[in-house]
């Protein structure tokens, strides 16, 4: 029989819900909406209904359905479990909550309690989340009802909130026609099939947010400091994919390290964070300094590469909610982009207590008297967290192999590290590449770790500071073993392993031993006679090479393994076109020849590093543009944007000789003749990759990301696109420079939009440079291009961890744009074939091969493989394997109800120095 139900003539919940629901024994219901769906289904006359399933609608990208689809087994799950993290975030239930209070909290807390007592006593509470990609956005709302008095369906315009049933108005229609009945049914099981189950992840979040406390004041925090509430609630865990557990374990880690040396000015956590590309070492870093700059008054030094800054600054404050400014043109740059300028005798008046300096200030400061100038009055500050990014450039000069025994020649940035290391408590320092050229330079890492601190080297006198020979290399490379435990206990002594992990727990015990605090570091020869006969069984079978120095303090852990054991998923790069390379014109070897006959030119006479004189083929490479405007600026005396900087400690290449001059013009005139002509090669090419087909769609429909090192390419790719292809474009670079290109128009825009646009679809074409494009969230670009091939092959590495970190796991299409002939070609001949081995030795492509290639190149050295292979050969006895360090994590971040006020934490940071 059919009844009508309206809110005008009658309350919907007394005249129709109510009476139907009680006494009810099963309710299939399509709710609507998950965000205002799961905060309004937690009615308390759910609770005696023993069968109970809702469907919720949510919005999520077709392509990573497909992707969950497509998957089986293990690597479904984690896929699944990814996708509905996407969807909870995008309900902003953290947001909801502070807006509704108590009432909402309360609604969280019935439903968490319905959903875990699911399965138990012949119940069952389920909700299933089905995309819109399957049947479009699910608005229609209905449900079927089974009671002691038989079965009925309704149909209607209400959600599940309590006001659409008792003050909206709405209509629904009821059914209990059998034909009716299995036609709602039908439509609810066809639903029900394509929905996904909530995750543990969401209930555990529904769990805690209905226990969510507030934490007000910092003070409370300060008295008992724990990552969870301080990070718990952070844009990366509220708005990606959260913390990954080797992440977390690292940041717990060093913070707890912190503490434990909390009242000694001069001593904290000293690590050394190794891991490979796109593991996110400037979010863990960043997260360690939160946890610092919110307890501790002091101020925090970031040291970066130039190119750098801007993503550091960009990270701390779109990933970790942290303010901060960076040092450039004479002043500070706020997140907020204020420039508060430095004056000669208060060049370090930061006005935030985060302050990012390049590492360029450091090797300029010879050159430079406001450098020099901020330099020196950073070491007159004392700091609560110093953090070194890319500190491989920390080295000494004698490392040929003849010499490197000797004393160490300290290069500029070794010195300047030497001295920043005795002014702060606490020090990290980051680099996928600690070990290029002999494991001394990882040595020579320790011991800037070291300064004020001997339980990372041990005193003076310790057997690891002794390097005047190869034995303390040979003994972690396991070359060298000792059997009997005084022989050990010489080493472990002094420093006396600290009791990070599973594996050196047993000095904690030794401590209590020979009656030692846990910062005490220096045992004596005798005291092996006064530890515990069992813990002395133990240590015989320790090998120092598992414990020693090295291993302690040098975290290390690589994304195959952490793959390969389940704790993050595996993305697979599909590389097209490496058969493909851009046929060279004669026009264009000529372009190619000028730039090398210019590079040799700089390279006889000027004492600069081969990055510097090569400047020139790398941007004719990138395009034609980039390479005519760089002329133009050279042949005028002007200094070429920055978008790469390589900390090199060099002359200037100004000014140039009237031999140069006349090189620049003649190349300069020939590229004005090119693009009279013609369009550059390059992006006819990538016209034609755009219009490529992958996995049944075009790479441009998929979306694309298109990587550059030089902003002139980018932006003049972007103008031709734009002639091409009906598609707004985003040009995504440094401060201001971000544009959008759309309708015939361009338009200067924030890069917060063009990341939104992105996320939501509208945005299919997006080309960033590699100093800006950090931290992107690019789920929605399935697809890669490099305009450039970047002379240091590890930045593409980096370019395709950047797509990895912001996807769900899927194939990625790469294609490397290259030229036939030219400098560029002539090193993906020489690399291509040995990447993988060489990554194998060193971890990523160190920066020696390029930098002797580019030397070699100069002087008209040929190379092939065999000359990879003999650098390699050179290399293999030094480069060690530092262990893998494995994390193990106690505390589960996602279940953590108490936070801190976010705002109170952002104003503890805005406090300047």
């Amino acid at each position: 029989m059919l009844r009508r139900f309206s809110s005008r003539r009658a309350s919907l919940y007394d005249s129709f819900l109510k009476p139907r629901l009680t006494g009810a024994t099963r309710y299939d219901r399509i709710a609507g909406y998950f965000q205002s769906s799961l905060l309004q289904l937690a009615s308390e006359c759910l609770a005696d209904i023993p069968r109970i399933r809702i469907l919720c609608n949510t919005e999520v990208s077709a392509q990573d359905v497909r992707t969950v689809r497509q998957a089986v087994g293990t690597r479904r799950a984690e896929l699944e479990d990814s996708l509905l993290r996407l969807a909870w975030n995008a309900g902003q239930f953290t947001h909801l909550i502070e807006v509704h209070g108590e009432p909402a909290q309360q609604r969280l807390k019935v439903l968490h309690n319905l959903l875990t007592a699911s399965g138990k006593e012949g119940r069952l509470f389920e909700i299933r989340l089905v995309p819109d990609t399957e049947f479009g956005f699910v608005h229609g709302k209905g449900g079927v009802i089974d009671g002691s008095w038989g079965k009925t369906a309704f149909i209607g315009s209400a959600n599940d909130s309590a006001r659409a049933w008792t003050k909206n108005y709405e209509l629904v229609w009821e059914d209990d026609d059998p034909a009716s009945v299995a036609w709602l049914q039908e439509e609810f099981d066809a639903l029900w099939e394509k929905a996904f189950p909530l995750s543990e992840f969401i209930v555990k979040q529904i769990g805690r947010l209905s226990e969510r406390t507030v934490i007000e004041h910092v003070g409370p925090w300060k008295e008992n400091p724990s990552p969870e509430p301080l990070l718990a609630e952070v844009p990366t865990t509220t708005e990606l994919f959260g913390f990954w557990d080797h992440q977390k374990y690292f940041i717990n880690l060093a913070f707890q390290e912190h503490l434990k040396y909390r009242d000694q000015a001069q001593r904290g956590a000293r690590f050394l964070l190794c891991d490979g590309v796109g593991l996110g070492k400037t979010l863990q870093l960043g997260g360690i300094a939160k946890l610092i700059g919110t307890l501790d008054s002091l101020p925090i030094l970031i040291m970066a590469p130039k190119p750098l800054l801007e993503q550091w600054q960009e990270e701390l404050l779109g990933k970790l909610a942290m303010p901060s400014a960076r040092f450039e043109q004479g002043g500070w740059m706020t997140e907020r982009d204020e420039f508060h300028p430095a004056f000669p005798e208060k060049m370090t008046n930061c006005p935030r207590r985060i302050a990012i300096v390049s590492t360029s200030v450091v090797t300029s400061a010879p050159r430079s008297e406001r450098n020099r100038e901020l330099m020196e009055q950073l070491l007159e500050r004392r700091f609560s967290c110093v953090i070194w990014d890319e500190a491989h450039k920390i080295r000494r000069a004698n490392l040929s192999e003849s010499r490197v025994y000797a004393p160490a020649e300290k290069k500029l940035l070794y010195q300047f590290a030497e001295r920043l290391a005795a002014r702060t408590q606490t020090l990290l320092l980051a680099t996928a590449t600690p070990v290029q050229l002999h494991p001394m330079e990882l040595w020579d890492l320790l011991y800037i770790l070291s300064v004020n601190n001997p339980h990372v080297l041990g005193t003076e006198n310790a057997l690891w500071r002794r390097v005047d020979g190869p034995e303390v290399f040979d003994i972690v490379a396991g070359r060298k073993e000792f059997d009997a435990f005084y022989d050990k206990w010489l080493y472990w002594r002094d420093p006396l392993p600290s009791p990070l992990d599973a594996r050196s727990e047993v000095f904690d015990w030794v401590r209590h031993d020979i009656e030692l605090h846990d910062i005490d570091s220096q045992a004596t020869i005798a005291d092996q006679d006064r530890i515990d006969d069992a813990r002395q069984f133990d240590l015989e079978f320790m090998r120092l090479r598992d414990l020693n120095p090295f291993t302690q303090w040098v975290v290390k852990r690589s994304r195959d393994r952490l793959e390969a054991e389940g704790k993050l998923v595996r993305i697979e790069m599909v590389p097209y076109g490496d058969g493909q390379s851009i046929l060279c014109s004669h026009s264009m070897e000529q372009a190619f020849d000028l730039a090398e006959e210019f590079a040799q030119a700089l390279h006889q006479r000027v004492k600069a590093g081969g990055f510097i004189k090569t400047l020139l083929q790398r941007r004719v490479g990138s395009s034609l543009i980039a390479g005519l405007k760089t002329t133009e600026k050279m042949l005028a005396g002007k200094r070429p944007d920055e978008e790469e900087d390589p900390d090199e400690e060099a002359d200037s290449i100004y000014p140039l000789t009237e031999g140069e001059k006349e090189v620049l013009g003649r190349l300069r005139d020939h590229l004005l003749r090119h693009l009279e002509r013609e369009d550059d090669p390059k992006f006819e090419r990538v016209r034609d990759v755009l219009n490529l087909t992958f996995d049944g769609l075009k790479w441009v429909d998929r979306g694309v990301l298109i990587f550059s090192q030089f902003y002139d390419s980018a932006y003049a790719l972007a103008e031709y696109l734009l002639q091409h292809f009906d598609e707004p474009i985003g040009l995504y670079a440094n401060s201001s420079a971000s544009k959008l290109f759309e309708g015939g128009k361009t338009q200067s825009i924030d890069r917060t939009p063009l990341k939104e646009k992105v996320t939501l679809g509208r945005l299919k074409l997006l080309i960033g440079t590699d100093a800006a494009s950090t931290g992107l969230n690019l789920q929605r670009l399935g697809c890669l291009i490099n305009l450039d091939l970047p002379w240091n092959p590890t930045i593409l590495e980096q370019r395709k961890g950047r797509v990895q970190r912001g996807t769900l796991a899927k194939r990625i299409p790469f294609y490397n744009m290259r030229y036939d002939k030219g400098a560029e070609q002539k090193l993906f001949d020489s690399l291509s074939g040995r990447i993988q081995e060489i990554t194998t030795i060193f971890g990523t492509v160190p920066d020696f091969i390029v930098d002797q290639w580019v030397t070699d190149m100069l002087e008209d050295k040929a190379w092939d493989e065999n000359s990879i292979l003999n650098i390699i050969a050179e290399r293999e006895e030094n480069p060690f394997t530092v262990k893998e360090t494995i994390e193990s994590l106690e505390t589960d971040w996602e279940s953590t109800a108490e936070v801190l006020n976010r705002h109170v934490a952002f104003r503890e940071l805005l406090a300047g120095w």
